[in-house]
């Protein structure tokens, strides 16, 4: 091996841990030209993890390894969202038990080889279509927040508390249910108004405006007093998260008649 492919090797171990998932398209644009990376595989230092991805052989790889690659290796506008934000921020103990996907929100489909590259832990797109916001990316990026770490060596693109919720009600009743979302609610007392009325303000559904203001008021936070609910857009006409609810008069909406009842 020459000493300039030695050091593009040397340079490939040192920068990424045991496990890291490398897109071919970024191993390319840096450097790493195709003839290479068989040979990085016949060394033992790569493997195959998929069509259009390798992986840093000597770990298993984990979901934040995939979202690192799809978010800073591709630079691609995803973001972890919905019930895996709710999760991670300590909702868990509120949502059914069991394996869930990885939900991860943006504009168009990840790669192919996405959803399936860590078999234990699927990652789901969703489109983020629920929000249209201005031609402005602060507005954007002030709904979403930093996290870290996320294991012990990613900074991962989240959305916020007041973004997921929202979300994840855009999912019900079909990938979530009401009493989850419902349940979720009785912890959500840090949401932050402003950024709540931006939210809203460039939410296109009705139903999860709706939804997210009825179950707002069943729990009746201090943060629901400094909402400008008179502000939010509801549309018309009556909507049914399913038949034979209870209806809402205020926001025209049908919700499960035992939202009272102990969440089994």
């Amino acid at each position: 091996m020459s000493e300039g492919k030695r050091q593009s090797l040397n340079r490939l171990l040192a920068d990424h841990a045991p496990g890291s998932l490398l897109p071919t398209s970024w191993l390319t644009s840096h450097g790493y030209a195709d003839n290479l990376l068989p040979k990085y595989v016949a060394g033992g230092w790569l493997e195959s993890a998929g069509y259009g991805v390798y992986r840093r052989t000597g770990a298993e790889s984990t979901w934040a390894d995939a979202v690192y690659a799809l978010q800073k290796l591709l630079q691609l506008p995803l973001h972890v969202g919905g019930l895996s934000a709710l999760d991670w921020s300590g909702f868990s103990h509120f949502m059914r038990p069991g394996p869930k996907p990885v939900v991860i929100y943006g504009p168009k489909r990840p790669p192919k080889w996405a959803p399936h590259v860590v078999p234990r832990h699927r990652l789901e797109w969703h489109s983020d279509s629920l929000f249209d916001f201005p031609l402005d990316a602060s507005i954007k990026e002030r709904a979403l927040v930093e996290l870290q770490p996320v294991g012990e060596r990613h900074w991962l693109l989240f959305s916020s508390e007041e973004r997921a919720i929202l979300e994840m009600l855009d999912e019900t009743p079909t990938r979530a249910s009401v009493h989850e979302a419902d349940a979720i609610f009785a912890g959500l007392v840090r949401l932050r108004p402003a950024r709540l009325d931006t939210l809203l303000a460039c939410c296109t559904r009705y139903k999860v405006k709706r939804l997210f203001l009825a179950l707002a008021h069943r729990h009746n936070h201090a943060w629901l007093k400094r909402l400008n609910v008179a502000a939010v857009d509801l549309g018309r006409g009556k909507r049914a998260m399913l038949r034979g609810g209870k209806y809402d008069a205020r926001f025209q909406i049908t919700l499960p008649a035992d939202l009272d009842a102990k969440l089994r």
